[in-house]
């Protein structure tokens, strides 16, 4: 496909020209319009309005004009002064009012397009629900990387753990992401978030968070539905390179950062092969045999034999020098006419390689022994040091290709490739007073490579039907594969104790096995795959009032399958002697050690057991089917009225290999109203309220009947079959003022009611955990924004915008009953309610920028905050544990230099913050996790042709 894009390049691009180019808009509505004619006055050179309202006129002389615009039941609008110049493509942004609006023919000066926030924020004023955007512009201005790095800029995100959102505080359950349009599956086996760290940040064209549904959207969200759009098409020849690096301050040329020996394939996201399962122990029918029996029997002895010598025998982090950072890009893009038909083109290619590290982190966990009132601290479990490095590597490949074989149809196809390889090496080590003695140190090592890959198939189509009461018709349908392998994550766990004797300390190694699990290798594999398709019948019509409203109706598919598959291989050792070295261990005393002659016995040292559960892999389903009506219709002039209903059926059922598990299963159909009202104040204000009841799901994982095991954080996860999906009714109301072109003042309320919500239960005091419904929830919440220019103050400050937004939520979840008995042994006067898991009080972005077109130069502050949120529940009357606020400071700097060549620096985390998570108790906070960030600084260089 990129050979046809530069050959098409090479054959079709024009000379140089004036072009003028453009969209026509309805102006109450902000709706497209379609075949609007544009013309010059006194010229023959014209054009009428395609299905997005685009048009463009090829080889304009060089000058001035007066343009003329004119669409059937609008008024005839006159621009003036449009100056065309060679070679160069003059872009318009153009409203036309009704004729119920006005008598008189419109005469504006014309207007250049140059914002791309501002195009989002007219596009935010005109839509029919509540919702926010971040552009291109804004994304590279931030500094962000990626799609989640993007989204903690937007009003009421959060970002956990570097890749998943959450919205207005509610977790990831109460989010949907989709890509252009169509939802996207998760390639994570615990979680329902998409990560967005896939999508890198120079394959983005804007990313839009809606919070009010809309029946024509998936009704499974409540915080709001994300959706992540790519670059389209340019409309001119257009090429780009980039290349940057950066160093961390934690990472970067440091020689202690842990790692261990990879593949030779590691730089291309994909492992190659070593990691793999063994050949021999492929098939998952194989019978190890146990050691006591193949003592005794030569065959037996000697499969077991070459069975527990098949690993390699690295378990031990390894120490490494850690290089700079390293990001290339490459796009290249056009649109251009083949066989008459109008064809646009765009690929896109990315590659990002980054380290990041820290030494002095620490991990602990704490308990409640005796009553809250007579107590005065907690009681330590554990409290450990922690380190890890981490090697991560990103690939993406975007191509799109458009056709537009008739002004009215238009057919557009997506292929996106992402592609994400992550190696982490970590060592634990501390003193352990719940198991261990004074005199023993506990030590974990854990060697870890998870590859995630998306791979997602669009096919798109718009229609115009002027001969059938101008109905247009739009369809897609996606195919997305996403994949999370992880091969060979390994664990070592052992403690050594500390003796003195005549003044001189020695150390004895020991690995309790009947303290902690034996040295494992886990094998997992999660593939999903999604077929979506949706079909949606728009027909305008005028009112009683003559004004324009439209009926809107259609219907929806989304199934996907997923396979979840897990090997675990446990050591167990006879005889081999462990003196404090992983790989020695594995050594030579693995398999057979010798063989006793005179009773013919074979001895073992260290042999492999499977220690698979058939529970530990299921397969799973999901089918989503839905159809809707739904109207806009203009009451008054000012008043807007958007409502209608969708109809859903859910389909989920989990089945696990172990077929005397229950069998997961949801099966409802739910009735999902929605109404919006928008008033619009005055041409550049408007005042919403809306309502809308949507649900969520529980993942199947978490309906997945097995038992897995976190052994850096000491949990189970438990899954329950028998969970319900939550119902939740919204309720939000904004006033916004669009001041000027680009800035906007916002201000929003929001309260939801959830039945059947899903809450991470712990189980026992030994941290299993389990998602269960609970009886009910609220959230409530207020939101600002403001986006301001500030020549306001002086004209001197002209080139600088004030941006900021703030959320402020609460919620109250009912605790479960199984809790508060445990709760209230200790502490007989505990409420019976929480905060919602990963909801914080406060979300805080500002900015402040800098953008001077004249000189090239684009600089930018950013600061985000979040409140302390609730990070799990602990058991009994233990405190929960909760993140800490973290403040990041970001500065971004870019100078055009030469004919197409710029300069970007670009610094992160300047307050050098930390991750903390703690439980607190009587004023004093106690540490549950810690560990440095480091501060980035990176640069980089982009040459466009």
């Amino acid at each position: 496909m990129l050979v046809f894009m530069i050959s098409a390049t090479m054959v079709f691009a024009q000379p140089p020209a004036g072009k003028v180019m453009g969209t026509v808009v309805d102006a109450a509505t902000g709706e497209n319009l379609i075949g609007a004619n544009v013309y010059f006055e006194g010229m023959t050179l014209g054009a009428a309005t395609d299905l997005d309202g685009t048009f463009i006129i090829l080889n304009v002389p060089v000058g001035k004009y007066t343009m003329i615009v004119q669409m059937i039941g609008y008024r005839k609008m006159t621009l003036t002064d449009l100056e065309v110049k060679a070679g160069e493509a003059t872009r318009l942004d153009i409203s036309m009012k009704s004729e119920a609006f006005t008598t008189e023919e419109v005469v504006v000066e014309a207007r250049l397009m140059l914002n791309n926030e501002a195009s989002l924020l007219r596009a935010r004023q005109k839509a029919l629900a509540v919702s926010d955007a971040i552009s291109a512009e804004a994304i590279s201005q931030s500094g962000s990387q990626n799609a989640a790095e993007a989204m903690s800029k937007v009003t009421g995100a959060s970002v956990v753990g570097g890749k998943y959102v959450y919205i207005r505080g509610l977790g990831e359950r109460y989010s949907a992401t989709m890509l252009n349009g169509a939802e996207l599956p998760s390639a994570d086996p615990d979680r329902k978030a998409v990560q967005m760290d896939l999508f890198p940040s120079n394959l983005l064209e804007n990313i839009v968070t809606i919070k009010t549904f809309t029946p024509d959207k998936p009704g499974n969200f409540s915080g709001g539905m994300v959706d992540v759009g790519t670059k389209n098409y340019p409309e001119q020849l257009t090429i780009k390179f980039s290349i940057s690096t950066s160093y961390n301050s934690e990472a970067t040329f440091n020689s202690q950062v842990l790692s261990y020996p990879g593949g030779s394939k590691d730089w291309l996201a994909v492992d190659d092969g070593r990691r793999a399962i063994p050949d021999i122990l492929k098939n998952r029918n194989i019978d190890i045999p146990n050691y006591i029996e193949a003592r005794r029997n030569p065959e037996k002895a000697q499969l077991l034999d070459q069975y527990s010598k098949a690993f390699n025998t690295n378990m031990e982090p390894t120490e490494r020098s850690v290089p700079l950072n390293q990001s290339y890009g490459f796009s290249i893009g056009n649109q251009t006419r083949l066989l008459g038909i109008k064809v646009g083109y765009l690929g896109s290619l990315s590659y990002t390689r980054k380290s990041s590290a820290y030494q002095n982190g620490q991990v602990g966990r704490w308990r409640l022994f005796g009553n809250v009132d007579s107590t005065e601290t907690l009681t330590s479990e554990y409290l450990w040091s922690d380190a890890k490095g981490t090697d991560d590597v990103q690939i993406g490949c975007l191509m799109t290709l458009s056709l537009k074989p008739h002004p009215h149809h238009e057919f557009i196809s997506n292929v996106i490739v992402s592609r994400n390889g992550e190696s982490e090496s970590r060592y634990i080590s501390g003193h352990f007073p719940r198991d261990l003695a004074e005199n023993q140190v506990y030590e974990t090592r854990a060697l870890k490579y998870v590859q995630r890959s998306l791979f997602s198939f669009q096919e798109q189509g718009e229609h115009y039907l002027g001969g059938l009461l101008n109905t247009q018709v739009k369809w897609l349908y996606s195919y997305s594969d996403t994949e999370q392998n992880e091969p060979d994550f390994r664990f070592f766990t052992d403690h050594y104790t500390l003796s003195e004797s005549n003044g001189r300390v020695d150390t004895s190694y020991s690995i309790g096995l009947n303290l902690y699990p034996g040295p494992s290798r886990y094998f997992r594999t999660l593939n999903e795959k999604s077929h979506s398709f949706k079909l949606d019948f728009s027909i305008p019509f005028a009112t009683w009032k003559h004004l324009n409203g439209s009926f809107k109706f259609g219907g929806a598919y989304n199934g996907k399958d997923r396979t979840f598959r897990e090997r675990i291989f446990r050591y167990s050792s006879v005889l081999a002697k462990y003196t404090g070295d992983p790989n020695k261990f594995f050594g030579e005393d693995m398999g057979i050690i010798s063989l006793d002659t005179t009773r013919n016995i074979y001895k073992f040292g260290n042999v492999i057991n499977d220690v698979t559960e058939p529970r530990g892999n299921y397969n799973g389903n999901q089918k989503i089917g839905a159809g809707f009506v739904m109207a806009e219709m203009p009451i008054t002039r000012k008043f807007r009225f958007v409502g209608g209903v969708r109809f859903q059926t859910t389909q989920m059922n989990v089945l696990s290999q172990d077929t005397t598990q229950d069998k997961g299963k949801i099966k409802e159909n739910d009735w999902l109203p929605s109404f919006n009202l928008i008033y619009e104040i005055i041409p550049n204000m408007n005042l919403r309220l809306a309502y809308g009841k949507t649900l969520a799901r529980p993942t199947l994982r978490e309906m997945a009947p097995y038992v897995s095991q976190d052994f850096v954080n000491d949990y189970f996860f438990i899954g329950n079959p028998n969970l319900k999906r939550t119902l939740i009714h919204n309720y939000d109301i904004r006033w916004e003022w669009f001041t000027r072109p680009g800035e906007i003042l916002a201000l929003s309320g929001f309260y939801k009611s959830f039945s059947n919500p899903i809450e991470r239960v712990i189980l026992t005091d030994n941290g299993s955990v389990q998602f269960n419904n609970v009886d009910k929830a609220k959230v409530f919440g207020l939101e600002f924004e403001l986006r301001k220019n500030l020549g306001f103050l002086t004209r001197h400050l002209s080139a600088f915008q004030l941006g900021s937004n703030v959320t402020m939520v609460r919620s109250k979840v009912d605790i479960p009953e199984s809790e508060m008995i445990a709760i209230r042994v200790l502490d007989p006067n505990a409420g019976d309610s929480r905060s919602l898991q990963g909801q914080s009080p406060f979300i805080v972005n500002t900015d402040i920028s800098y953008h001077s077109p004249r000189h090239g130069t684009v600089a930018g502050l950013h600061y985000n905050v979040y409140g302390r949120r609730l990070s799990s529940v602990s058991f009994g009357a233990a405190p929960n544990v909760f993140e800490m606020p973290q403040h990041f400071l970001n500065f971004t700097f870019s100078q055009k230099l030469w004919r197409g060549l710029s300069f970007k620096i670009a610094a992160r985390n300047i307050l050098g913050s930390e991750c903390k998570e703690v439980q607190s108790f009587n004023g004093k906070d106690y540490v549950v996790r810690k560990y440095y960030l480091g501060r980035t600084f990176s640069m980089g260089i982009t040459y466009s042709l």
